[in-house]
This record gives structure tokens, C-alpha cells and sequence, in this order.
């Protein structure tokens, strides 16, 4: 009977202590359940030998849990690479502290203590958030975790064609680059059309300045062919050989008078001769 006492209270004890909870995975689906209460949330790839190393470290970290009253999680990248791309996940294994939709990077040490340490000292306060723009609820951070994915597809799609398909290497860029051009030429007609519906084109008034410069284009054409008028006119009356017209009177007259009088030089004087008389 104490013997029985005994076991019982040595499997009461990991109990009491907290141990037991496992670690919970993050998929895609799931993971807006980060941003409620507290986590530590790990990003790690099984291929990865850091992440192996890690795994036991991070295990413990889950054991203790219930009394720092947090949860412990962990993202596979290689099955869930929208995540990776919403959390910029640049190396492995990147450690991520969250309290109610806040994020922080966990930069620190990667020993049990310290974990600990940085959760139950909240030490996670001396760390600078990250920013509202690089947050993983944001809507950008969100198309860029879908553009992550949406490589990862293609990627699945380039390897299937080759080793099931059989087709080559180049075949498969030539295929890829049509596909690219024919889709840009998709999108940028719907957002052609989307901008001509929304923003409809309004005919512009005429400017000022041009038709200022039309009125002046217009009144120097007339000059020129009014001067052109004259020109050939005087061409024809020499052609024909028609007389020019005699001056009246009255303006031979106001000719003479505008040219002015020349005073006979000495020469032109006509030199009168005294006669002498004979004797």
C-alpha cells in the first residue's frame, strides 16, 4: 500500500509541476490562434540539423508551459511556407514571442533556462516590437505569405513536369515565360479597363496659349497672301505691257514740291561778257 502511495504521488508530480503539454502545431489554418494570450512560436524545417538539435530544448520549453502560462508552438516551413513568407523567415530556427497580437523576435540564448528566464522575467518587454507595417496580421505581410505560397506551387509544378512529364529544363523556362507574358498582358488590361470605369477621361478645354497662336498663325497667312496679291499684280501689269497711269496735275505738283530744290552750282551760271566799245 506505500508502495502504491509512492507511485502515485511520483506520477502526481510531473502533473502538479505542469509537465505533460505538448507542443502544438501551426499550419496555415490555424494560425490566427497566435494571437490570442501568450506564445513562443517556433518556425524550424525537419531537414534542418539546428532545428534537430533543438527539438528536445524546445520540448522541455512545452513541459513547463502550464506554469508560465503560455503556449508553445511550432511551424513547419516546409509544409506551411505562407507562414514563413508572413513572418519573414530569413534563417532556422527563428523563435517568435507573441502576447496578444503583439510580435517580438527572440534573440537570446536557445538553452532551457534562458527560454524560461525570458518569458516568466518578462524580458520580452526590453524587446523592441516589430513594426506595424512588417507585422504578420497586416494585410501586406498577408500577400506576401501568399505569394510565398504561390511559389512554392510553382516550384511543385516545375518539379512534376520534369520527372513525370519528362520535359526538359528549357522547355520548362520557355513554358513558364509565355505563361508570365500572358498573364502581365491580362492584368494590365483588366487594370487599363478598371481605370478608364472608375476614372472616366473628361475632354480638356482648349488652351489659351494655342489659340493665341493660331489667331497669330492665321493673321500672318493673310498678311502673306495679301503681299503676294500685290506682287503678282505688279507682275501682270509688266507682262501685258500696260502703260502705268498719267499723274494729275495736282500731284506732279506735290511731287515737285516734296523733291527738293538743288541751287544751281557756279558752273551751270551763264557768265555775262562786258562789251567794250571800240575806239
Amino acid at each position: 500500500m506505500r508502495a502504491f502511495a509512492c507511485l502515485s504521488i511520483l506520477f502526481m508530480f510531473p502533473v502538479c509541476l505542469g509537465l505533460g503539454k505538448s507542443v502544438t502545431t501551426i499550419t496555415d489554418e490555424n494560425w490566427q490562434s497566435v494571437l490570442e494570450g501568450e506564445w513562443m512560436l517556433e518556425f524550424m524545417a525537419p531537414w534542418c540539423p539546428a532545428c534537430r538539435q533543438f527539438s528536445e530544448t524546445w520540448s522541455k520549453l512545452a513541459d513547463w508551459s502550464r506554469d508560465l502560462d503560455i503556449n508553445v508552438g511550432v511551424v513547419d516551413v516546409t509544409e506551411n511556407p505562407g507562414l514563413s513568407g508572413r513572418f519573414l523567415v530569413a534563417a532556422l530556427p527563428t523563435i517568435y514571442h507573441i502576447k496578444d497580437g503583439e510580435f517580438r523576435q527572440y534573440k537570446s540564448g536557445r538553452k532551457e533556462d534562458e527560454l524560461m528566464s525570458f518569458v516568466d522575467d518578462k524580458k520580452w518587454q526590453e524587446v523592441e516590437p516589430v513594426s506595424w507595417y512588417l507585422s504578420p496580421g497586416s494585410y501586406q505581410m498577408g500577400a506576401v505569405g501568399f505569394f510565398f505560397k504561390l511559389a512554392m506551387k510553382i516550384r511543385a509544378l516545375y518539379t512534376m513536369m520534369i520527372e513525370e512529364y519528362g520535359i526538359p529544363e528549357w522547355g520548362c523556362y520557355v513554358i513558364f515565360a509565355i505563361a508570365t507574358i500572358m498573364t502581365g498582358l491580362i492584368l494590365g488590361l483588366v487594370i487599363v479597363f478598371l481605370c478608364d470605369f472608375v476614372f472616366p477621361s473628361r475632354p480638356s478645354p482648349p488652351s489659351t496659349y494655342m489659340y493665341d497662336k493660331r489667331k497669330g498663325q492665321g493673321e500672318t497667312n493673310k498678311a502673306d497672301e495679301d503681299d503676294q496679291d500685290i506682287i503678282d499684280d505688279t507682275k501682270d501689269s509688266h507682262q501685258n505691257n500696260i502703260p502705268p497711269k498719267e499723274m494729275s496735275d495736282d500731284s506732279k505738283k506735290s511731287k515737285e514740291e516734296d523733291i527738293p530744290k538743288v541751287a544751281d552750282s557756279p558752273k551751270s551760271q551763264t557768265r555775262k561778257r562786258n562789251v567794250r566799245k571800240a575806239d
